[in-house]
């Protein structure tokens, strides 16, 4: 399919580009909150007398990049990693920190993905596991909480959306969440089928992040701009639309290679497919979840 084709070549691009040239930014969200966008993931900063908690650590290369725009925001050292997923432009840099003496923290089934052997049957690869210092040293299933830095911190887990073991991160004190890759800006989202991600999944996460929201709510993405509450349930409103679309042409018998040509995003693309994954290809992604067994 057309949209496993330009996720090949996002891929490609990534591991092509100059990390050289990128520059960590830091954003303030509160007083001891901030945003560092780079290349990948955004990363969320609590900052402290108890040490800093990380939020996602981007790509290995951006590792002392990283640590220098920590350094230049605080005093303490880093203590804690928190993985909001698998993926590696969210997760890369886990052995560098690691061994600059942080603990790493994440969901049960990113530490098994992380262990073991990944196969992507739609791109037919083979992923061999990350080094064991990649590894999180504290894992849980449902949810986790920290009291650091004068803030309560939990970690929720909404169940299986853009993979099966997402985090969302709560600040509960200063109303901030960190939200990873369960809730994005940069357009169509990417459904992770193969590290057990589902559209249904996706779209229930939402619906239980909002229930966690008000309208004073600062959003961090994991991709994208810092977000409101209104931000969250305008994609949870346009995938709902996209997933039934898709899911009302599966009903009436309409062939899987024939659904890209219905026009279901077309009101959406404009703004929707400046990302990676354009309608047509959303779509396809949509109705392969819809279809799995």
């Amino acid at each position: 399919m057309r949209y496993i084709i330009c996720l090949l070549l996002l891929t490609n691009t990534l591991f092509a580009q100059n990390f050289d040239t990128v520059k960590i930014r830091p954003q303030r969200v509160t007083d001891n909150i901030y945003m560092l966008t780079g290349s990948g993931g955004n990363i969320g900063l609590l900052l402290g007398s108890d040490g800093v908690l990380m939020i996602d650590d981007q790509y290995a290369p951006l590792s002392q990049k990283i640590s220098d725009a920590i350094k230049s925001l605080a005093k303490n050292n880093l203590r804690f990693v928190v993985n909001t997923h698998v993926h590696g432009d969210h997760s890369g840099g886990n052995e560098n920190f690691k061994k600059q003496g942080a603990t790493l923290v994440a969901h049960e089934q990113v530490r098994v993905r992380m262990m073991t052997e990944q196969f992507n049957k739609r791109f037919n690869r083979t992923t061999p596991p990350r080094d064991k210092d990649a590894w999180p040293q504290i894992t849980f299933n449902t949810n986790m909480n920290f009291h650091v830095n004068g803030e309560d911190v939990d970690l929720i887990h909404l169940g299986k959306g853009h993979t099966d073991g997402d985090l969302i991160v709560h600040f509960k004190k200063a109303n901030v969440f960190h939200a990873g890759d369960a809730f994005v800006r940069y357009g169509y989202p990417f459904i992770d089928l193969s590290s057990g991600g589902t559209v249904n999944g996706f779209i229930k996460t939402l619906d239980k992040f909002l229930l966690l929201l008000d309208e004073n709510s600062k959003v961090i993405p994991g991709h994208g701009a810092l977000a409101t509450k209104a931000d969250v349930k305008l994609l949870r409103d346009q995938l709902a639309d996209i997933r039934d679309q898709v899911a009302a042409a599966i009903k009436k018998g309409t062939k899987m290679e024939d659904i890209a040509g219905l026009g279901i995003t077309d009101k959406y693309d404009e703004k929707m497919g400046k990302g990676f994954l354009k309608g047509t290809d959303f779509v396809m992604m949509i109705a392969e979840s819809l279809s799995a067994k």
